[in-house]
Parts: structure tokens; C-alpha cells; sequence
């Protein structure tokens, strides 16, 4: 009986650090309406990238194959939310970017002509801007991974370098290279 009930309090002990490792994690992803309004200045514009695709993806094209993509974010609705639209070989997708304030968070969702879904929970840490990914494929596998936005050539360069998984598998590295070529 005593070894039964050391084992129930471990158990709840153990779910209680989980819980509080969760809301800790989901803390630090928080952001304010000014870091959002910070975010949508930095991407907005008409962007030429290189993207190295990281896997084989239906409608784009095939790991390790490079192509020149096009990309375009626009900020509307009163500075609340940001649109976007990217191109790369013949695939193309469509994202919206807001800000939940019940959350405190930048939250982009990105729908792609592959089928692949995509939420990113966008926060500022330690000057960098992060990226916690989310999504599932056409094919219903789970997309999971991280990625940080690199920016230089004062906001004219911006680097995408991160990790994604599907249903558990490392793919390639994540490393899109995006330049400014407009407003």
C-alpha cells in the first residue's frame, strides 16, 4: 500500500512539472501588440528569396533542390493584421498574420497549395525573432520544429534557419534566404 501511494504522489508530482514547464515555455513565446506592430514593419514588402527545400514536398519540389521564390507581406486592418503571399517554383501559399491578445502572441497561419498547414507562434528573444512551428502535411502527418529569422543589411536580408520534423523525422535543415526588393 505505501509503495502504491508513493507511486500516485511521483506520478502527480511529475504531471504538475510538466503542466508548469508548459505555461513557463508558453510565457516565454508571449508578445506584446507593440512587438506585433514591430514584427509586421520588418517583413512587410516584396522579398526575392532562395529557398533549399528540406524535403520532398508534394506541389514544390524535391529535397535539396533549390529555387528563387517571390514573397510579399502587406500590413492592413488598421496596422491588426499582416498578409502574406509567397511563390516558389510552382507552388504557392497564402498566410495571415494577427495578433491574439487573449494569448499575448503573434500567431502566423500559412495554407499552401501542397496541402501543407502551417501555425507559427512568432516572439521576440533576445533581439532575434523566434519561431515555434506547428502544421500538418496534405497527407495528415504532423509538422513540428523551430526556426529564427536572422536579420541584416538593416532589414534588407532576412535568414529563416531552424529544424522541422515530420511525425518525429529530422528533415534537412531549415535555411531560406530572403532580400527586400521593394515595398
Amino acid at each position: 500500500m505505501k509503495s502504491w501511494l508513493i507511486g500516485v504522489c511521483c506520478l502527480v508530482l511529475i504531471g504538475f512539472a510538466g503542466v508548469v514547464e508548459t505555461e513557463a515555455q508558453a510565457e516565454t513565446m508571449q508578445s506584446s501588440l507593440d512587438e506585433f506592430y514591430e514584427f509586421g514593419e520588418v517583413i512587410q514588402g516584396r522579398w526575392v528569396s532562395e529557398i533549399i527545400w528540406i524535403n520532398d514536398w508534394p506541389g514544390y519540389g524535391k529535397r535539396g533542390d533549390t529555387e528563387t521564390g517571390y514573397a510579399e507581406y502587406q500590413i492592413s486592418h488598421n496596422r491588426r493584421v499582416v498578409t502574406g503571399r509567397e511563390y516558389a517554383g510552382p507552388g504557392s501559399d497564402r498566410s495571415l498574420l494577427y495578433y491574439d491578445a487573449s494569448k499575448q502572441q503573434i500567431v502566423q497561419q500559412v495554407v499552401s497549395s501542397g496541402g501543407n498547414l502551417f501555425t507559427h507562434l512568432i516572439y521576440k528573444k533576445d533581439g532575434e525573432w523566434n519561431y515555434k512551428i506547428m502544421g500538418s502535411t496534405g497527407e495528415g502527418q504532423e509538422i513540428t520544429g523551430s526556426a529564427i529569422r536572422y536579420i541584416s543589411d538593416q532589414g534588407q536580408t532576412h535568414r529563416w534557419i531552424g529544424e522541422m520534423f515530420i511525425d518525429g523525422e529530422r528533415l534537412d535543415p531549415l535555411r531560406d534566404t530572403y532580400r527586400r526588393i521593394g515595398d
